[in-house]
């Protein structure tokens, strides 16, 4: 007997240790096992009483709780931050910001009478940021839940900088050109009148001043040598020697360099007629130059009206300038069908929400267009109370705002120029332009604009 149980034990172990597979039926444990899942029992929050600031060198941050909690730091930084300019991260995870850094595993208390409070140092030394307006979105290590660990504060950076206004008129004996030149970093080209004396062709002067290079050293000329320029009737001839490879290598230097040309070029029908430009090399027609532009933008380029441009802030070496950036009308929702108001509104909304990495808009936040009415080749742009109160003792960025938005809006089709109101009232005691402007009547785009000598600006 004790054989046969022998027997059996062994067959058990055998069978339980071999590796056949069995399929059991599945067991429903829910009414006999209790599982209890932790709730989240923290209040911990964040909170600031700033939330708009304007050249900040700190922020305060409270970690308030409506309860008694303790709380353990598990680094030398209780703050990480991320820095956004539009939708664009600029800098992330940013930390040691705290004036006092909190020591590893130190244990805080707080209730809704002590709250933690945290000074951070954002300033723009410390963060080495430009001037412009960002996003600081902060991240708090103390709370787990991540609904609650955030908080985002608009922070604009504005050290000083000062706008000529463009002018009508040059100072006598004078021609106005206007020459763009490209930033330092090549992200985008800066228009700048120059007034010059007479002494040549027009469109041959254009090229030779852009070759001069410009007077701001934030600045520099993407236009170097130049075989020669001719005018006939209306068609502009630039010829450019083959030794100078520069124009022909490098996508955004030979870009630039073309933009430069025919951007300037063009600027000279003030005076006269500029039909087309054409490009040859070693006084030949070629199909493709400037790192692969094709025959259609190098030869016979027609000049064509360019719409539905936003005007930008650009700053370089304290002062401003605008610049014009072409927005993608399909993105924009832009269409043929769509009434000038609509057109309007919507190339509004681009301007408020433009996501570009470099310029700054130059409508503040907060500023809300109530309304746009077309009155035959007039836009009145309706504006909310904000457009009157915005940029208070600062009339050059007030002239910089409302110059903005009158070379923005006249490249609409159909509009020559646009009238200012706020809440449906004639926009009164805002500024005043040395040209004498009306801000109550017809606004229409300067004629130069710019202007690169400040004495030339005030004659």
């Amino acid at each position: 007997m004790k054989v046969l149980s022998n027997i059996i034990i062994i067959a058990l172990i055998g069978l339980f240790s071999s590796t056949y597979l069995f399929n059991l039926s599945p067991i429903d444990y829910r009414g006999t096992i209790d599982i209890e899942t932790p709730e989240e029992t923290s209040t911990l929050s964040l909170e600031s009483l700033e939330d708009d600031l304007l050249n900040p060198e700190s922020i305060t941050i409270n970690h308030t709780s409506s309860d008694e909690e303790i709380l353990k730091s598990v680094s030398d930084s209780i703050f990480s931050l991320d820095i956004y300019q539009g939708n664009t991260l600029v800098k992330g995870n940013i930390t040691n910001l705290e004036l006092v850094s909190p020591s590893v595993n130190m244990t805080i208390s707080v209730n809704k009478d002590s709250p933690i409070i945290t000074t951070l140092n954002i300033s723009k030394d410390k963060l080495k940021l430009e001037d412009g307006q960002y996003k600081f979105v902060f991240n708090s290590n103390l709370i787990s839940n991540l609904d609650k660990a955030q908080l985002s504060v608009n922070v604009t950076y504005d050290t000083g900088g000062t706008y000529y206004p463009a002018v009508n008129t040059a100072p006598p004996g004078t021609k106005g050109l206007t020459l763009y030149f490209s930033t330092e970093n090549s992200d985008t080209l800066i228009p700048v009148t120059r007034f010059v004396v007479e002494d040549k062709s027009i469109t041959r002067m254009a090229i030779e001043q852009l070759q001069n290079g410009p007077t701001n050293s934030g600045m520099t000329s993407v236009v170097k040598d130049v075989t020669n320029t001719t005018y006939n009737n209306g068609n502009v001839v630039i010829d450019l020697p083959s030794s100078y490879a520069e124009y022909n290598n490098g996508s955004t230097g030979s870009f630039m360099a073309y933009e430069s040309f025919v951007k300037t070029i063009f600027e000279v029908d003030r005076y006269w007629p500029i039909n087309s430009i054409t490009f040859t090399v070693d006084r030949k027609k070629v199909d493709s130059y400037f790192h692969g532009l094709s025959s259609e933008a190098i030869n016979s380029l027609p000049n064509k009206e360019r719409n539905y441009l936003l005007y930008m802030a650009y700053k370089l070496n304290d002062r401003y300038y605008l610049f014009d950036y072409e927005i993608d009308t399909v993105k924009a929702g832009i269409t043929s069908a769509d009434t000038l108001e609509l057109k309007a509104q919507k190339l509004f909304d681009t301007y408020k929400d433009i996501d570009i990495s470099f310029g700054n808009s130059p409508i503040p936040d907060g500023i809300v267009l109530n309304s746009v009415k077309a009155q035959g080749t007039m836009l009145v742009l309706d504006f909310s109370k904000e457009f009157q109160e915005a940029l208070k003792d600062k009339d050059d960025l007030k002239q910089m705002m409302i110059e903005s938005l009158v070379y923005t809006f006249t490249t609409i089709p159909g509009v020559d120029n646009i009238k200012l109101t706020v809440n449906g009232e004639n926009l009164k005691n805002f500024t005043s332009f040395q040209d004498g402007r009306d801000l109550t009547g017809p606004l229409y785009p300067a004629e130069f604009i710019n202007p690169e000598s400040v004495q030339q600006n005030n004659n």
